[in-house]
C-alpha cells in the first residue's frame, strides 16, 4: 500500500509540475522540495515497517525529522527555492541507500529467506540502491552544469530521466510480485 502512496506522490508531483510549466511560472523548482520530503517520508515508512528493531525505527524516525529540518535549511538559507535541492535531496538519497543496505544486511542474516525474488522489501532496496546512487551525481552537479550551460544541465537531466523510467519499471515488477 506504501508503495502505491509513493507512485502516487511522484505522479502528482509530476502532475504538478507540468502544470505549472503550462501556466507559466518561471521555475517550479520547490516541488523538487515538497517531493524529497513526501517521497523519502513514505519509503522510510516502509523501511520502519520492515524492521523490527527499535534502535532502527527510531533511527528512521529521527532521519525523516533530521531531513525536514535541512530540507527548511536548505530552502531558507542555502540554496533557496528557485534552484535545484541539491543538498537535500543527496541527504535523503544517502538516507535511502543505507537503509537498503541495512536491509541487506537483515537479509543476509536471516536464514529463513529462501528466495529473494520473492521478496518486495529486497527488490525495492535492489531499485533504491541503483536508483538513488546514480541520479545522486546528477543532482550534485545540476546547479554547476546548469551555471555553465543549458546543454550540460540538460545531460543532468536526461540521466535523471532515464533511472526514473526504470525506476518505476521496478515498481511495477515489484507490485506484481507481491500480488502473487
Amino acid at each position: 500500500m506504501l508503495l502505491f502512496l509513493f507512485i502516487a506522490i511522484g505522479v502528482l508531483t509530476e502532475a504538478v509540475s507540468m502544470i505549472t510549466v503550462m501556466l507559466g511560472t518561471k521555475n517550479n523548482h520547490w516541488l523538487g522540495y515538497v517531493y524529497t520530503l513526501l517521497g523519502f517520508s513514505v519509503l522510510a515508512a516502509i523501511f520502519y515497517y520492515s524492521f523490527d528493531k527499535p534502535l532502527l525505527k527510531r533511527a528512521i524516525i529521527s532521519g525523516v525529522v533530521g531531513l525536514c529540518a535541512l530540507l527548511y535549511y536548505d530552502a531558507v538559507v542555502i540554496e533557496g527555492i528557485t534552484k535545484m535541492n541539491s543538498v537535500s535531496r543527496i541527504a535523503a538519497n544517502a538516507m535511502l541507500i543505507v537503509l537498503a543496505i541495512t536491509y541487506f544486511y537483515k537479509v543476509a542474516n536471516n536464514t529463513k529467506v529462501v528466495y529473494l525474488d520473492r521478496d518486495p522489501i529486497f527488490l525495492l532496496s535492489c531499485a533504491i540502491l541503483i536508483y538513488y546512487a546514480g541520479t545522486s551525481m546528477s543532482y550534485a552537479i545540476f546547479n554547476d552544469a546548469l551555471a555553465i550551460s543549458y546543454d550540460t544541465a540538460r545531460i543532468c537531466l536526461a540521466i535523471i530521466m532515464v533511472l526514473n523510467v526504470l525506476f518505476y519499471i521496478s515498481h511495477a515488477f515489484i507490485l506484481r510480485r507481491m500480488a502473487a
